[in-house]
């Protein structure tokens, strides 16, 4: 009996969940598709620690079915013997009840090393369930997401990006560290890290918002990365976010230059590859090469939930 792998992605992103799983999963073949959900026939069997396919997949594992009712789906689970159940909507957009899907277990962030049991539900539909096994790879609450409590001050979405960007890397920025953010202008970003009481330098020739400027940790480079020199730059920077209106071969030429200067003391960077066109997804392995090549080896690519047409790099020393 032919097994299936699922994936779940932001509505609109099936194309580029199946065009970069044709690239790195051959053993896959796409199979069914609705907004938000891929699956995909397997030529052998598929366990719910299976690798996921797509930077895009916000969640991925052994596919089994639709099921529509309680008692469908706890027989299609039994033999898997989930100890967590996540029930999510298929569109996060359009919420709905988990009622009756939540009695099928325990609800909460998974363990590493637990059996998740994925209840997918969509408006008038039946629900598609699936498994998985949590490890450190993968954000533990259901669907994938990654809750960061809102900010009322923030001017941007880049707040929610950054903040995203150290939840699920699990990166240790810490006070007193330094970061150079390129592209900074509102200011989310900046933000996010002056919070956590680092020294933020900002570079972006348009302004940042009032209340972030005004930060005694945020110091402001009103200068294009092309300009930026390096006495400009303080002696240490920690951490390097990279998130400016460029193609991202472009991006990371721009930035190349100022790695010799930052190589003796850098931890990490956050960069965010914007996505012109879904040929974006081929450049991939040749983008996180690039980045490497920075000594940044330790290198992870996801699209966050709070990203658009861009995926978020982490890579660290």
């Amino acid at each position: 009996m032919a097994e299936f792998a699922f994936a779940t992605c932001l509505p609109g992103f099936e194309p580029a969940v199946k065009r970069e799983v044709a690239r790195r999963r051959p053993d896959l073949r796409f199979a069914y598709s609705r907004p938000g959900l891929v699956t995909f026939r397997a030529s052998g069997p598929v366990a719910p620690d299976d690798v996921s396919g797509s930077v895009f997949a916000r969640v991925w594992g052994h596919s089994i079915g639709a099921a529509g009712d309680l008692a469908t789906a706890k027989a299609m689970l039994a033999p898997f013997a989930p100890t967590r159940v996540h029930v999510f909507s298929r569109d996060p957009d359009v919420l709905v009840p988990p009622e009756p899907w939540e009695s099928l277990g325990a609800a909460g962030p998974a363990e590493l090393g637990e059996v998740v049991a994925d209840v997918i539900v969509a408006p008038d539909e039946p629900a598609w369930i699936g498994v998985h096994r949590h490890d450190a790879t993968r954000p533990p609450h259901a669907g994938g997401s990654i809750p960061i409590a809102e900010e009322p001050t923030a001017p941007s979405r880049a707040y929610y990006k950054c903040e995203e960007a150290i939840a699920w890397a699990h990166l240790p920025v810490a006070a007193g560290e330094v970061a150079l953010e390129i592209g900074a202008a509102p200011g989310g970003a900046v933000l996010a890290l002056a919070k956590r009481g680092l020294d933020v330098w900002a570079c972006d020739t348009g302004d940042l918002a009032p209340d972030v400027n005004a930060l005694s940790n945020v110091h402001h480079l009103a200068t294009k990365v092309g300009a930026l020199r390096w006495e400009q730059l303080p002696a240490r920077i920690d951490w390097l976010l990279v998130d400016v209106n460029l193609a991202p071969q472009v991006a990371l030429h721009e930035v190349a230059r100022l790695i010799p200067r930052l190589k003796s003391t850098l931890r990490g960077a956050i960069i965010t590859l914007k996505m012109n066109d879904w040929a974006f997804i081929d450049e991939l392995p040749a983008l996180a090469e690039r980045i490497r090549g920075f000594g940044l080896t330790d290198l992870r690519m996801r699209h966050l939930p709070s990203n658009r047409r861009e995926v978020c790099c982490v890579a660290l020393r």
